[in-house]
């Protein structure tokens, strides 16, 4: 226990550095409405957790993914089209409809595009700006509950205020693969506890989904089109603990067993 609060710390006074040599940051005072907490959202005794939610850690953070994604996500943009009212009227009202019932006072931009493969989306925070990727497949094969599904699942991200460490838990995965040295230690005192957290996070994300879509019937639809398998073998339940994603089964199971529990207005 005394080597992981020592590597915590060690970690923070890194993220301190990171923040001292760059453009500092300055927090302005606004009287402007703020959007609903996810109140849907439970959390596992995990030290990792305490450590994301520090303000000096979480900016430094914001700053290490804001350098290492904004280049790759104005490519992207660039190969997209940005959902309006105009050129997707349906969509645009489905997912207006969902940032309401979450309680978004602004809705985060979203964009259509082809450079995401099959039915997927993608949450992103860089730069201050709150973004959902939706792929084109996604619009033509979903149906409107199974939209309000996926988009309120990538709102439910955005309103919990963890994608940064989402983008941080990449890059772990990088460093871990690419330093003999430091990758032992990382998985042992930080990558475990951060991908049981980020686990956690896509459970709580999936609340939302449900809370936009209110149809557990839709949901395993979706997660069927997805690739759901009726069973999960051993195997795939130990390999699971390796990854920050949990599977289909594992977040369906989950769902069900409090979705008569979270209040829907239908």
């Amino acid at each position: 226990m005394n080597s992981i609060k020592q590597t915590c710390k060690n970690v923070k006074t890194l993220v301190d550095s990171f923040l001292n040599s760059t453009t500092p940051i300055f927090c302005t005072p606004t009287d402007e409405p703020k959007d609903t907490e996810a109140w849907y959202s439970t959390w596992e005794d995990n030290y990792i957790g305490d450590f994301l939610n520090n303000s000096v850690v979480k900016a430094g953070l914001k700053k290490i993914a804001d350098f290492y994604c904004a280049k790759q996500l104005d490519v992207l943009l660039r190969h997209s089209s940005e959902l309006k009212a105009s050129s997707y009227p349906q969509l645009y009202r489905i997912y207006k409809e969902c940032c309401k019932r979450l309680g978004f006072v602004k809705m985060p931009k979203l964009y259509i595009t082809y450079q995401i493969f099959g039915i997927n989306a993608l949450s992103l925070e860089v730069k201050g700006h709150k973004l959902i990727l939706l792929s084109r497949m996604a619009t033509i094969r979903l149906n409107e509950k199974e939209l309000r599904f996926i988009l309120g699942h990538e709102l439910g991200h955005h309103q919990q205020g963890n994608l940064v460490c989402h983008t941080v838990n990449g890059l772990l995965d990088t460093f871990n693969t690419s330093s003999e040295i430091f990758g032992p230690m990382i998985s042992d005192t930080i990558e475990v506890p951060m991908k049981r957290w980020c686990r956690q996070s896509e459970f709580n994300a999936d609340r939302a989904g449900y809370i936009c879509c209110g149809d557990i019937d839709a949901v395993t639809n979706l997660f069927l089109k997805l690739g759901m398998e009726s069973v999960c073998s051993a195997y795939n339940e130990y390999k699971e603990l390796e990854d920050a994603h949990p599977h289909l089964q594992t977040r369906f199971t989950e769902l069900k067993k409090i979705h008569k529990t979270i209040k829907v207005n239908r």
